[in-house]
């Protein structure tokens, strides 16, 4: 065998020698969390609307009832929002696990 054939080989294998020794995936960072702004977190339901001093008793009720009907929205609004951020931390707890997985399974942690 010639001298630059054998080189040429040997520049070859330690190519594939060096290249066999790298990680080909990268480490993948976490998820941020979904995280409620203060404002959103302080928001407050509609306060009852005042009752006039010479308010009939039709008055009262439809008072009331527009109160409670507001009040209820309300909670709705609160629970859905709740329920949309606990489901997108569940999901991003399940997608970092997923991540932790592949960056061990590379070999990085």
């Amino acid at each position: 065998m010639n001298m630059p054939r054998l080189k040429n080989i040997l520049i070859l294998m330690g190519s594939i020698f060096a290249a066999g020794c790298t990680t080909p995936v990268p480490v993948v960072p976490h998820a941020i969390r979904c995280e409620l702004s203060a404002e959103l977190q302080a928001g407050n339901c509609s306060a009852p609307k005042p009752l006039p001093e010479d308010a009939t008793f039709q008055t009262l009720v439809d008072t009331m009832l527009t109160d409670r009907q507001a009040l209820r929205e309300c909670g709705l609004t609160a629970n859905a929002l709740r329920d949309s951020i606990n489901k997108c931390n569940q999901a991003t707890d399940d997608f970092n696990k997923k991540i932790d997985e592949l960056n061990k399974s590379n070999g990085r942690q």
